[in-house]
């Protein structure tokens, strides 16, 4: 039977909403697993976890070792996978879990920008008045430099954040120029592997120079649901809404992430001071502005 555009929308929404749904829950869980264990080496075992879940189902689609060594699929790996998550996880360990949700409200703008540029899609006055939002509402985020248990070098932490956005941006741009040619379960798959063995020397370095972390079980429960749900699932379920919809669509979405992770930090003990929240506020207005745009 074969699916109607229609259908193929409705379920790339879907997938959107389950893949934002969880990443939305990740920070949470994170902060509290990089308690016990460095950040380098959550990142790796995160995506470990995450190709061997991947693996046999990408087999089936012509998955290849070699695959992984693929020029594209490496680059497809630094960005989404070494980048994106290891200066997340790094950043997560100097500042709070509410200042890492308002800064990733910025990846819908990035994406949009590098939309425009690199895969010719059109730009409307009003996305650009709601980059502008985005960007200054980021900017007030990061402006947070006041030191606390929850974020111990915030200034440092924050552009560690800003950095791992920007590097979604470019993942997701990549992700879409490959829509179409490539199945997203081997896309997935072998961009995870690749992306684990550009971090490989990086996690030799942390733990030669701080010893290999030693989580408890509780910490396990959490490593294994970063990465066999907000790792392997998601990026499978993020890849294959982006051989339907455009990229600056798929990206909007990520609007209600900061939403679900305010929550989190919430649950965490943190307070926002009042300029973060002002700011995260014009960041998500933005995001709404640009996302609305976008669809229309």
């Amino acid at each position: 039977m074969i699916k109607s555009p229609l259908m193929n929308n409705r379920n790339a929404y879907l997938a959107l909403f389950i893949t934002i749904a969880i990443w939305g829950s990740t920070f949470l869980i994170t902060k509290l697993v990089l308690r016990e264990i460095a950040p380098l080496q959550l990142t790796g075992l995160r995506f470990v976890i995450a190709f061997l879940l991947l693996a046999p189902f990408a087999k089936q689609k012509g998955f290849r070792v070699k695959d992984i060594f693929h020029p594209r699929f490496m680059l497809f790996g630094l960005t989404g996978t070494t980048l994106y998550y290891a200066l997340q996880n790094v950043g997560m360990t100097l500042t709070s879990v509410s200042s890492t949700v308002l800064i990733l409200a910025i990846v819908p703008a990035l994406t949009t920008l590098l939309a425009v540029v690199f895969l010719k899609e059109s730009l409307k006055t009003a996305q650009i008045l709601g980059i502008l939002l985005v960007t200054f509402g980021v900017v007030l985020v990061s402006l947070d430099g006041s030191d606390s248990a929850a974020a111990a070098k915030p200034w440092l932490g924050n552009l560690l954040i800003f950095g791992s956005a920007l590097a979604w941006a470019c993942y997701t741009i990549q992700g879409r120029r490959m829509a179409g040619e490539y199945p997203a379960v081997l896309t997935t798959a072998a961009s995870t592997a690749a992306g684990a063995l550009w971090l490989a020397p990086f996690i030799g370095w942390e733990i030669w120079q701080n010893g290999l972390s030693q989580p408890s079980w509780q910490a396990w429960l959490g490593i294994l649901y970063l990465g066999l749900v907000a790792s392997g699932l998601t990026m499978y379920l993020w890849n294959y809404a982006l051989q339907v919809l455009p990229a600056s669509v798929a990206s909007s979405y990520i609007n209600l992430v900061p939403v679900i992770g305010l929550i989190g930090a919430l649950l965490l003990g943190e307070h926002p001071p009042l300029m973060q929240i002002f700011g995260g506020g014009l960041a998500i207005a933005g995001v709404l502005l640009t996302s609305r745009t976008t669809t229309t």
